[in-house]
Order: C-alpha cells, then structure tokens, then sequence
C-alpha cells in the first residue's frame, strides 16, 4: 500500500484549495521508482508535505491549529486548513492484517471506484479523521477510527534539525530505545531472562546474601530509631526488578573506524549517517509482524540528508535510496546537486516547489520537460532556482543545432537570426597567439564559444545576467 497523492487547502504556505501532488510508486524492480525528491528555494513548502503527512496520521491539539493554518498577506487567517491523503496498491491486505476486525468495514467502504483508500483531516476539528464514504460519496467520521488508522502504516521522519545523538541514544521513545525494546519484551519470557531474574533476587532480596546482609544492618538502625520516636514498626528495603528496558538507558553506541569512540564524539556527519541507518531499520523491524508473516506499509521522509555529509556521502546514501526505493516509498527535501545527479533520475518523482506571491507552488518535473534526456542538473536547477548554469547552456545549444540541422557555427547563426536572435557581441580568434578580426555572433554562441574555447583569452567574459538571458532566449525558441 503506497500514498498516491496528497491535496493540500490552507495549509502553511499552500494558500487556497486543492494543491495538489501525485507521488511516484515502486514498481517492485526499478530503482528510485519510489523516490520523491522535493527540490526548491527556503520557505518554499518542502517541508510542508512531511508536516502535513503528520497532522493527517496522528492529528494536533486544538489549541496549535493556529499554526499550520496559511497567513494572509494582512497577517489574517483564511479558512480552515485541510489535508487529504489517497493510498492505492495492495490496501486490503493491509486492511486485513493491520486493521481490527470490528473497523474493517469501514475501511473498506473508504475505498473509492479508482480503488484508492482516501482520508481527510482539518482544522475544524483537529482530532477528527475522515474517512471517505462510498455511500454517501462524501467523507465522514465513523467513531473511533484514528487509532485503527494509524495501526495502517507507519510514518518514520528525521527532520533537519534531528539531533542524531538524540536519535542514537537509548531513551523510550528514541529510535534505538525502541528497537531494543522491541527485542527486550520478546525475551522477557526467556530461560535465560529467568535465571537473570533468579539471580537478581538472590543478590538483593535473599536472607542469605551478603549484600543483603549489610543492607540489613542499615535497615535495623533505621527501624531502631523510628521505634524510639513513632513507635513500633518493621521497616526494611525492597528492591523491585528493573523493567527489561531500564537496562538500555545507559547503553551507548560506539564506532570503531581505527578509533573506538562513542558515536558522540564522531563527527556530525558520521552520527547523521548512522542515525539515517537505524531509522531504515526501525521501520522495517517495526512494520513486520513475525506472527502473521506480514510486513506493514511504511514510508521514510528524510529533511535535508545532505546536511554533514560530504559528497562521496551523499552519492553513496543516494544510491542506497535507490535501492530502497524499489519496494519502499521515499520522500526527501534537499538542496544538493549530489542528489540529481545519478542516471537512475528519469526513474525518480522530482517535485520543484516555488513561490507565486505569497502562496507555495509545486511543478511536477516530469510534466514539462526540455529534452527527451530530462531532466538534467542544469534544467532542475534552473526551474527551481532561477540559477543559470554552463551545463544548461550547452545542453540548450546543443538541442537546438540538432533541431535546426545546422551544426556549422555560421549556419546556426544564420538560422538563430532568422529566429529574431540579433548579432550582439564580438567574438576573437586566436592562432598561435595572434589576434584575428573580431566578427559578430549571437550571445548564445559568444557564451558557448567561451565555454569551449577558453583559449581564446582575448575576449570579455560574459555575465551572470548574460549566461541567464541566453538560456531565457533558448527556451522560447525550444
């Protein structure tokens, strides 16, 4: 069971109704087939789909609605904020193993003639999730369905601001914490568990221990005293057994890559990388029921995974995200170039969010592509971020001498001219040093002969707004 799509209304940034993205699904063998990277500037919404993800599984207290409702220009809020969430795949397997026999039926009536399980939550009432009715063709409430709903799936997020120590630690609800509770409750009714027990108690609460023995002098001194001036009364200690996961609160991981420190003391990007790998592995522990032989949906969002990871680094996770992402669902928001660059690319769902006034705008870049090989870096970079680069350039170029049939310079010109493309610059040969008579050219070939004949020093070199002007001109004529 995979997330199709997500509708926004509202929500942060995404003013107004029905925003709207369609997400990639693993196909169960092409790699990045379930990747969704989310690119664009800061304040753009990336994060904003994993938030709403978020409020849609596990909801928010009334009183923080006021957070995730978009703002006004005028500082004022509009109605109310929504979030829609529609799964597709195999959902009646998941209805069956992971869903209580009692709430079944109104599962399943939630799937709708596309054969997509649909749900909604908003701000009207935080607490509430709708299920879609196929009766009614409307959504509604049906009572006590939130917690049957997040027994579906599981979401696992490592947001950008993360602590990986945090993470790594081994407190209740941290990652490692709760991998090793897992295991520890599974082996509380162990041989091996007892004889701990047994032994436990014989050091602490048998007559005949030494330990106990002293403890007993303490407790006859305490009684003594207490007797002279309350009264009567037998007083002594008991020690209790620990819970199985007490033993963990003072575990702690150390890495040994020639020096064998705790994870602490690593660098940022060593702890993040290791923080990443438990996550991958608590979701899979936690979504498999061995009983039932059935693994859950789970979907991992990752913010930001660049963040402290050099770029052998970054290439390296995204190529083990690309493996995952065969059968797994995979979102990331990033901002590095070392996660576009991969030829499995035309196989991701790249998502490049925007601002249009003061409201989020999210492209599908598979939609309008450039060239039959896209995307590219250069493309993606320049949607999103209105960055031109020399790689866009050449590839621009090079796309439209193929178009036109015209791969000789002079012939090109000719054909950019009869395109409205004016003779603007002066480019200078050199031959064996020696300067020949400037001539004219476009600004696309200026830029380019620069790009390819740095040799010839002799010329100005162009500007960023130059560079930016010339693509512009190229993408109209393409």
């Amino acid at each position: 069971m995979f997330i199709k799509s997500i509708c926004l209304s509202n929500f942060k940034g995404f003013i107004g109704d029905n925003h709207q993205i369609e997400f990639k699904i693993p196909d169960g063998a092409t790699a990045g087939s379930g990747l969704n990277i989310f690119i664009g500037e800061n304040n753009s919404g990336k994060s904003s789909i994993f938030e709403a993800i978020n409020f849609l599984r596990n909801g928010i207290k009334e009183d923080e609605a006021y957070r995730i409702k978009s703002k006004l220009a005028d500082d004022t809020r509009p109605n109310d904020a929504c979030v829609e969430l529609a799964f597709c795949g195999n959902i009646q397997n998941a209805i069956t193993y992971f869903v209580q026999r009692n709430k079944q039926a109104a599962f399943n009536n939630a799937i709708n003639n596309e054969q997509n399980l649909k749900a909604k939550r908003n701000t009207v009432s935080c607490k509430k999730l709708d299920l879609w009715d196929n009766e009614s063709q409307d959504y509604s409430n049906p009572s006590g369905i939130d917690a049957p709903f997040k027994a579906l799936f599981e979401t696992n997020f490592i947001w950008a601001d993360t602590n990986p120590n945090d993470e790594a630690a081994f407190g209740s609800t941290t990652l490692c914490g709760l991998l090793l509770k897992e295991i520890a409750q599974a082996h509380i009714n162990s041989a091996e568990y007892q004889t701990f027990r047994d032994s436990f108690n014989q050091v602490f609460n048998s007559p005949a221990s030494n330990l106990r023995q002293q403890i007993a002098t303490i407790e006859q001194k305490v009684q003594r005293i207490f007797t002279e001036q309350f009264g009567q009364a037998d007083i002594h200690f008991r020690f209790d057994e620990l819970k199985i996961d007490s033993f963990f609160k003072n575990a702690s991981i150390f890495i040994d890559d020639g020096v064998d420190i705790p994870m602490s003391e690593k660098g940022n990007g060593m702890q993040r990388s290791v923080a990443l790998a438990l996550l991958q592995v608590y979701a899979e522990e936690l979504a498999h029921d061995e009983e039932q032989g059935q693994t859950k949906p789970f979907y991992l969002f990752i913010d930001e995974p660049e963040l402290c990871l050099h770029p052998k680094g970054q290439t390296k996770l995204l190529e083990a995200l690309l493996e995952i992402s065969r059968t797994k669902q995979v979102f990331l928001t990033t901002h590095s170039p070392y996660f576009l660059v991969t030829p499995h690319l035309s196989n991701v769902g790249l998502f490049i969010f925007r601002k249009e006034g003061i409201s989020n705008i999210v492209e599908d870049a598979s939609l309008e592509k450039m060239f039959p090989w896209s995307p590219t870096w250069g493309e993606i970079n320049f949607k999103a971020y209105k960055l031109p680069t020399v790689e866009l350039h050449n590839e621009l170029y090079g796309k439209l001498q193929h178009d036109s049939g015209q791969f000789r310079e002079k012939d090109f010109e000719q054909w950019l001219q009869s395109r409205n493309i004016q003779f603007t610059k002066q480019w200078i040969r050199e031959n064996n040093g020696a300067a020949q008579a400037p001539y004219d050219v476009t600004l696309q070939t200026f830029i380019r002969n620069h790009i390819h004949h740095p040799e010839n020093r002799r010329n100005a070199l162009y500007t960023e707004n130059e560079l930016r002007q010339s693509i512009e001109e190229m993408i109209r004529l393409l």
